[in-house]
């Protein structure tokens, strides 16, 4: 059985530190860049628009989290959840979060 796991974390050094230790020990994913409703609603000061267009994305506007999201097997997934706990000493140093879920179905190469 395959899992989806997504964990959204600040842009830390220990973020960046982790991503790499992670891939010493083998595991992909896939990194997006990232930012909260809350992070975009508090720069309200600087003339906001009520939508968001590609162009804040492309300038880097709202940018201030890293999304991760890994598909494992079911013994990688405890792995990979405890290398980032520790690395966010429980999302005490390092704000964040994760969830996974089981996949019904997956192709590929990841």
């Amino acid at each position: 059985m395959k899992y989806l796991l997504f964990t959204t974390l600040e842009n830390t050094k220990e973020t960046y530190d982790l991503i790499h230790h992670l891939s010493k020990l083998g595991y992909n994913g896939t990194v997006l860049s990232s930012t909260s409703l809350k992070h975009i609603l508090q720069d309200e000061d600087e003339d906001v628009p009520s939508f968001i267009s590609l162009a804040h994305f492309h300038e880097n506007k709202f940018v201030q989290n890293t999304t991760i999201y890994f598909i494992l097997e079911e013994a990688e997934l405890e792995e990979v959840k405890s290398e980032i706990r520790k690395a966010t000493k429980d999302f005490t140093s390092t704000k964040g979060g994760m969830f996974s879920t089981k996949i019904d179905s997956f192709e590929g190469s990841f």
